[in-house]
């Protein structure tokens, strides 16, 4: 099994073993991602917890994992600001026009 499937595994399996969870109080076990760990995790003592698990990763593997969230949550953000600036268009034409009917916005279509 590759260490992104370990890692995934663990996540998991720290959300929903109690005695684990408990020794992971100190990470905020309940602020994790489905397959990313936070970037203020001690990486050294996580990795050596899991390990007495027996799930291996690596630093590579966390840092991998919290790339695809932090590239996620970027592109979330980019959406949501064209969202924003197109709807701020249409707030200032209907400023500069007057009271008229507008065509709904296509989020997607650009």
């Amino acid at each position: 099994m590759n260490g992104e499937n370990e890692l995934k595994r663990f996540i998991e399996r720290c959300k929903s073993d109690p005695e684990l969870f408990k020794q992971l109080s100190e990470f905020g076990v309940e602020k994790w991602g489905e397959e990313h760990l936070p970037l203020d995790v001690n990486t050294d003592k996580l990795i050596e917890l899991a390990g007495r698990y027996e799930y291996y990763f690596d630093k590579t593997d966390i840092v991998a994992s919290q790339c695809k969230q932090l590239q996620n949550f970027w592109m979330f953000e980019m959406e949501n600001s064209f969202v924003a600036r197109r709807y701020l268009a249409r707030i200032q034409f209907q400023i500069n026009q007057g009271p008229a009917t507008l065509k709904g916005i296509d989020y997607y279509s650009y």
